[in-house]
């Protein structure tokens, strides 16, 4: 039991425990939910996911699921099938883009799909403005570092820049070896010039990360939606992204950031070096107000609502 943002938690789940998942169930029956909602994201919790989904639509409960992850990215064909198997115990589906949508509805076969852009992280807190801005341009790549997510191509382009005073900050836990991605500093000749911090980073330090940011870099190899780019929305922060369909439904070049072709760290290169200084991406912070009408959480929250309905299928 603790608390978590003001609102009482229970942590009765324990993913590697079949006997938490039957005790999971059980007490949230018990409270007679009219909607159960769960996330899909990762196959490594899908089991436990899956169990529950199952054992409360057995007992008449809706269970409406938020698919970040139609398949886990970079997955063998087990993890997806582990997946699937999650995503099958689901009334309702609610997802962040038409993309991701698409890739979800045969699975849906014939349950609602809809779709929510990401809301932007309007309650994170400010920042406490503590770290000074060393270089000409500030760049960081935020969250889990995985490997579709493009960190050594971001890296790749910092060594092709002309000019040395950019600096990279790369913030998050690190999926793999950090060893591969701190040689690959040095073969580039940038390391230097990237900052690892590579762990769990608190919602403060994040606050202080963003705003000494000129800009975010998620050079992603694929993606269904991002968080990060909402968190950048959050601090008025540009991105540039890989030009896929998770990120182009929410980035447009002029607005609120830039594209180019995923996977390509030299036009990546050139455009921060012909595009994108501290000046242009200020231009940009300035005309990206947060949103709090159709794209807010009010609206994500309604349209969770809109799903109570008695389950369709037992399964």
């Amino acid at each position: 039991m603790g608390t978590l943002a003001g609102i009482l938690v229970r942590y009765d789940l324990d993913t590697l425990n079949p006997l938490s998942w039957h005790r999971a169930a059980k007490r949230i029956a018990s409270a007679r939910p009219a909607l159960v909602v769960i996330p899909a994201w990762t196959f490594f919790v899908s089991p436990a996911l899956a169990a529950i989904a199952q054992a409360l639509r057995r007992r008449g409960i809706p269970v409406a699921q938020i698919v970040h992850n139609v398949v886990d990215h970079g997955g063998a064909r087990w993890k997806r099938w582990i997946s699937r198997w999650q995503l099958e115990a689901a009334d309702v589906y609610i997802t962040h883009g038409e993309a991701l949508a698409d890739q979800l509805r045969p699975v849906a076969a014939d349950r609602p799909v809809r779709i929510c852009p990401h809301p932007a992280y309007a309650d994170y807190p400010s920042s406490s403005k503590r770290l000074p801005r060393e270089y000409a341009l500030e760049l960081i790549c935020f969250g889990l570092v995985r490997p579709y997510k493009g960190v050594d191509l971001a890296i790749e382009a910092l060594g092709r820049l002309p000019s040395r005073d950019v600096r990279l900050t790369v913030a998050g836990e690190v999926w793999g070896d950090i060893k591969e991605l701190q040689q690959l500093a040095i073969d580039h000749g940038v390391a230097d010039q990237v900052e690892f911090i590579p762990r769990y980073v608190s919602d403060q330090e994040a606050a202080d990360l963003f705003e000494r940011a000129d800009a975010v870099v998620a050079p992603y190899r694929s993606v269904t939606g991002s968080g990060v780019a909402a968190l950048a929305a959050r601090y008025q922060r540009p991105v540039i992204a890989s030009d896929l369909p998770g990120f182009s439904e929410v980035i447009v070049p002029g607005r609120n950031g830039w594209l180019f072709p995923a996977g390509d760290p030299v036009v990546l290169a050139e455009m921060i070096a012909r595009d994108i200084t501290r000046e242009r991406a200020k231009e940009l912070s300035d005309i990206m107000p947060i949103s709090a009408d159709e794209t807010g959480w009010d609206r994500f929250a309604a349209l969770l609502l809109e799903c109570r309905r008695p389950a369709a299928t037992p399964g």
